[in-house]
């Protein structure tokens, strides 16, 4: 089988959080031949991971730099793009339905090879497609569909019949064109010879899948570790109120419209579930797929360091709210001076000020001696073993691997009440209000301070990551709906 494995931002080109289950399926799956599509924000840097021998391809997705310009079709099909998603109803959805196909076709003609996608950083895979023009290649990139179309005048006529919508102005309507244009270069993504594609997110990657199979019948899957959608209301901030307005219709309509065609839904929670429920998806296609961990990677920690300490994994992100964090760290080391707080991961590209506001917070609360940044880790364990109590503090979370490794590594844990995160735990951890530091203090601090409640609440957490979170698990429910999926291609006259 072959399968096309499409992701935003991550596999293979960062470490950690869905990177680690793209890593994990593909490696599990070693009887499926990979293709790997991964959108990124410009040139993809070297991969982060070696790939194993079965993938095929690996074909980055750029959304910035210079476009080659389409036909001039797609003026058409992004006017019904615009009035569609910027209206409420099915008939809407339909309309933005039908302009996405139509610019799936014109990113699809005059289709060429991206030279290089492959091989940057590996070995020459051993189905790599030949130069020789013998065998088509398995993933390339065609036009990007709205290149040279005046977007922001026909983003200002759809925006005219809407007036419930904020004022666009014109230079609004600009800066929404620019984040649209970029936002549909995925569609010139143009995987092909595959059984299915499989995306690891309902906003961009599925952008790739509903155009192979609207164009080439290919049927596909979605996952969704965190809710995409719900995640844009928080990355928009900042913006406009029009260009805001307008990106998040967009991505309302195209998480709706991934919701309707994927031939299979797979959320990591129950928490995700609802939320694609609530937005129309088909419950007979949804089907809760657990994150899984190799407990051989993660034994039990057996013991505990001399001083009082709450760990913390993960990368440092405004998502993580460590500035809670900390602001409940301030309250415990108040009630229990020995306390430490050890922060293990690392600071991603971007994110160089919020680390630094992080560290002047400590600085400001005076607890800054007692906070340990260990920076990236080899493993989580080795930063659970620095502590008594696992901690998380998102405000946006799917299903984090960092609480179900603290539970099959012994670690008692308080996580924020985000995601699927009370779903995972269930009565073996505290979930706490997220943005609310004294909750969080007053947890860590019970678990700190009373051995036999942290005691039960480790062994309680093991068994339960025993019982329903193994990699083995995880692995063997998509090879099986793998299996179902693929059996669903259609020729695209078919596809409705």
């Amino acid at each position: 089988m072959k399968v096309a494995l499409i992701n935003e931002g991550t596999y293979p080109y960062a470490a950690g959080g869905v990177s680690t289950w793209c890593d994990q399926l593909v490696r599990g799956l070693n009887d499926v031949t990979w293709a790997l599509l991964s959108i990124t924000a410009g040139d993809a840097p070297p991969p982060a991971t070696p790939l194993p021998s079965n993938v095929d391809v690996l074909l980055p997705v750029p959304v910035w730099g210079a476009a080659r310009p389409a036909r001039y079709a797609a003026e058409r099909a992004a006017a019904r793009m615009c009035r569609g998603m910027l209206g409420d109803t099915p008939a809407h959805l339909a309309v933005f339905a039908e302009g996405l196909r139509e610019l799936a076709f014109v990113a699809a003609s005059g289709r060429w090879w991206l030279p290089g996608a492959g091989r940057r950083g590996l070995p020459r895979p051993r189905r790599l497609p030949a130069t020789n023009g013998h065998r088509p290649p398995t993933a390339r990139i065609g036009r990007h569909p709205l290149a040279g179309v005046p977007l922001a005048d026909i983003l200002l006529d759809a925006w005219a019949g809407s007036p419930a919508l904020p004022p666009l102005t014109l230079r609004d309507a600009d800066d929404a064109a620019v984040l649209l244009e970029q936002a549909t270069r995925p569609l010139a993504a143009l995987p092909s010879d595959v059984d299915l594609c499989h995306a690891n997110a309902g906003g961009l990657s599925a952008l790739v899948a509903l155009g192979a199979r609207w164009r080439d019948g290919i049927p596909f899957a979605l996952t969704e570790h965190g809710v995409y959608l719900r995640e844009r209301y928080f990355s928009t901030t900042g913006l406009a109120p029009g260009v805001k307005a307008a990106l998040l219709r967009f991505h309302r309509a195209l998480t709706r419209l991934a919701y309707t065609e994927a031939a299979l839904i797979a959320p990591v929670s129950e928490f995700n579930r609802r939320w694609e429920l609530r937005h129309g998806a088909d419950p007979s296609r949804v089907v809760v797929i657990p994150n899984g961990v190799d407990p051989q990677r993660f034994p039990l920690l057996t013991g505990e360091p001399e001083q009082p300490t709450i760990a913390w994994v993960g990368r440092i992100d405004p998502l993580k709210d460590l500035e809670t964090l900390i602001r409940a760290f301030g309250y415990v080391r108040a009630w229990l001076p020995t306390a430490r707080l050890h922060l293990a991961g690392p600071v991603p590209a971007g994110n160089e000020a919020y680390a630094e506001t992080c560290r002047r917070l400590a600085n400001d609360l005076g607890v800054a001696a007692a906070v340990t940044f260990a920076g990236p880790v080899a493993s989580s364990r080795e930063a659970f073993a620095a502590g008594h109590v696992a901690a998380l503090s998102s405000v946006s979370e799917g299903m984090p691997y960092t609480v179900i490794e603290a539970m099959m590594c012994g670690r008692a844990t308080v996580s924020t009440d985000v995601g699927g995160v009370a779903d995972t735990v269930g009565d073996a951890g505290v979930v706490v209000p997220p943005r609310d530091p004294v909750a969080l203090a007053h947890a860590c601090l019970r678990l700190l301070t009373e051995h036999d409640l942290r005691a039960d609440l480790a062994r309680r957490g093991r068994e339960r990551a025993l019982a329903q979170f193994t990699l083995d698990r995880c692995v063997s429910a998509y090879r099986a709906h793998y299996r179902a999926v693929a059996g669903r291609r259609r020729l695209p006259a078919e596809v409705d």
